[in-house]
């Protein structure tokens, strides 16, 4: 049986997660998530919905956000606040990038993910969907 991490490790994970995603770094995400994580994705856009597995959420968010921002320029993710009880973390966060365009792009985002046995079990993203799919596909 799984056992939840203390809120200190739970938090460490996300940390270590957050920044392998400012870093780029494509070998370290994997090793984080679990292999049968789900992820929550909100809004009416390309990467929108709920996926299962690290290979469904690599194909369908990771790999697919990736080629939405310019890989030469910074992305950040400016962490504001993050509260860790067990296997809960809640993070608020901004992130600042280049879209591939030119753009810019700046988000808030609230995140909740339940981290077990070290690798994040779930996440929950909630965002302003509407900008989202303007900025990043051109919706609407």
């Amino acid at each position: 049986m799984n056992h939840p991490d203390t809120g200190a490790e739970a938090k460490s994970v996300v940390h270590r997660y957050l920044k392998a995603l400012r870093e780029r770094d494509a070998a370290a995400i994997p090793q984080l998530i679990a292999a049968d994580a789900v992820y929550r994705i909100p809004g009416d856009h390309p990467v929108a919905g709920t996926w299962k597995g690290l290979a469904e959420i690599a194909e369908n968010f990771l790999l697919p956000m990736g080629e939405r921002f310019d890989p030469t320029a910074d992305y950040a993710v400016d962490v504001l606040h993050v509260i860790a009880e067990g296997a809960e973390v809640s993070v608020e966060c901004v992130t600042r990038a280049t879209t591939r365009d030119g753009a810019p792009y700046e988000l808030d985002i609230s995140a909740q993910f339940t981290v077990e046995d070290g690798q994040i079990r779930s996440m929950r993203e909630y965002f302003d969907t509407q900008y989202f799919a303007r900025t990043l596909f051109g919706q609407g």
